[in-house]
Parts: C-alpha cells; structure tokens; sequence
C-alpha cells in the first residue's frame, strides 16, 4: 500500500495554513497520507491552532525551523516523510475531497516521475495553469489545459507530486538555494535532463492564493542568485551570458556574481553535467522555448 506524503512549507501565512490543513484533511482516499508542516521562522501565530485537540493527530507533524528558505524546508519535510510519493504543497491551497486518488493514478502511466494538477486562483473566473513553460526571457508562462495526462516542462511549486526514490535520486532541492525564487523550476529542469519525465493530470485541479506580495521579506539578491545559480549549474556557456545580461542591472549584481563564484556552483556543474542524459539544447528545442 503506497503512503502519501503531504510537505507543507509555512511562513507567515496567517489562517490560510490552517484553511489548507482543513482541506488535505477532508481527503477521501484509501491511500494512508500525513502531513508534514515546515514552519520556516514564523513570526504570526499561523500555527497554534495546532494546539487543538482536533488537530492533534498520527498522521500530522510540525516542524519547526528558523529560517532556513524554501528549498532547504522542503527537503526537511521530504527527509522527515514515510511516503512514497512526496506531494510539495503551498500553504494558501485548496483541494477537492477526491484529488489524491485521481493524481496518485497518474503514476500507473510508464515513466511518470512526477505530476502536477491544474491551478487556479481563488478568484471566480480566473484561469487555470497545466504546468508551466519559459518564454524567450525565461519568464513563467501558464500552460493551457491538454486533453488528457500530458509532459510539462516545468512543475510549479506550488503543488507537485513526485515519486521519492526519484527526488532522492536527484538530490532533492538545491540546498544552496536562498529564501526564495526558482527552487521549483531548478529542480524541473535538473529532472528533465536527468532523464525523468514530469507530466500535468487536467482531470485534478487545486485552488491557490496568489499573492501581490509574500508575507515575508525576501532580499533581491537570494532571487537573482538562486536564477544565476540555476544557470551555472544546467546551461552552455551560451546560455550562461544570456541569463548574466537579463540581470545584469539588477541590485547587489556584482555581489552576486561573487558568491556565486566562491560557492560549489562548479563542482556542482561538474557532477550534473556527467549524470545528464539529455543537454540544455535537447531541453530547450523539446519545449520550443527560444532561449
């Protein structure tokens, strides 16, 4: 019997963790799942209703860590979880009751590593994304809904379901990644080139709050070094000096460029260039993407 992991990161994210809690509870499914809270350096009060009774339960574990980004609280929650298939969460989602046996099913399809449902926004009449892909900027764009199970490029972080022994396999997140920024699109792309393949399910579609603003502060250079770290790591040279130009005027870009430099990026290049079944080039013509 497979066993379900459900990894939320939480930081500062008021009743909504408590409103996605509630929805992942009200699941109706044969599989046995937890639920794993990382509440990364929380200043609100986003998890005491943790205290009730009703919530204290087998199958539902908090962590508490002080700050220590995305990333490194998502591959916490997947060292901490029983599961086989590990499903990274948003703490601003809402699911139906049936979701996770219609997503589960999914990996019944031959070579399936990893899936996401489509996702929408809480606003009524707003449109929903099946995956995502990159523009000629390598900016996210939304994928419209195909008509059956299908590949995607990119699995948004928001709510993607993979096998574990792949994303141990893969070396789960980039633990050098900082607070925020482009976690979730590292790891597609490390994926894809590793030779997995990631798929989106039309037929499961979850809520999400879209934010203006994160509830936290996430200083501008994590972002753009996490993006150029993300470059080092996966693309030609080529590639390399395109990305160094799209943010090249941004603040602190001398600095980043420096402790990119003086971090792992090499060694960490070095070791997935020589586990890659695919290159860049394959990534980017299968996709269409004009980078």
């Amino acid at each position: 019997m497979k066993v379900i992991s459900i990894i939320i990161p939480s930081r500062n994210e008021g009743a909504m963790l408590q409103k996605t809690v509630d929805s992942f509870l009200k699941t109706k499914s044969h599989f046995f799942t937890e639920i794993i809270i990382v509440n990364d350096g929380s200043t609100d009060s986003s998890t005491t209703f943790l205290q009730s009774q009703k919530y204290k339960l087998e199958n539902l574990r908090l962590f508490n860590t002080g700050g220590i980004g995305l990333a490194r609280a998502k591959n916490l929650g997947a060292s901490r979880a029983l599961g086989d298939i590990l499903v990274f969460s948003d703490a601003h989602i809402k699911v139906k009751p049936d979701w996770l046996d219609i997503i589960i099913k999914s990996f019944d399809i031959p070579k399936l590593d990893a899936v996401t449902p489509g996702i929408g926004s809480f606003d009524p009449g707003s449109s929903t994304g099946y995956g995502q892909n990159w523009d000629a900027d390598l900016q996210i764009q939304w994928l419209p809904q195909p008509q059956d199970i299908s590949p995607v490029p990119l699995a948004p972080g928001g709510f993607t379901a993979i096998k574990k022994v792949v994303f141990n396999n893969v070396g789960g997140f980039d633990p050098d990644f900082r607070s925020f920024g482009f976690e979730d699109v590292e790891l597609s792309l490390r994926l894809w080139l590793f030779g997995y393949r990631i798929y989106t399910n039309p037929f499961v579609r979850v809520k999400h709050l879209f934010r203006k603003e994160l509830p936290y502060h996430v200083p501008p250079i994590d972002y753009f070094y996490n993006f150029l770290r993300m470059a080092f790591s996966h693309f030609n040279l080529k590639r390399i000096n395109k990305s160094i130009k799209l943010i090249r005027n941004c603040v602190n870009f001398e600095r980043v460029i420096s402790e990119l430099v003086l971090s792992d990026v090499r060694e960490q290049r070095k070791k997935y260039l020589k586990r890659r079944k695919h290159s860049d080039d394959w990534f980017m013509d299968k996709f269409n993407i004009p980078f």
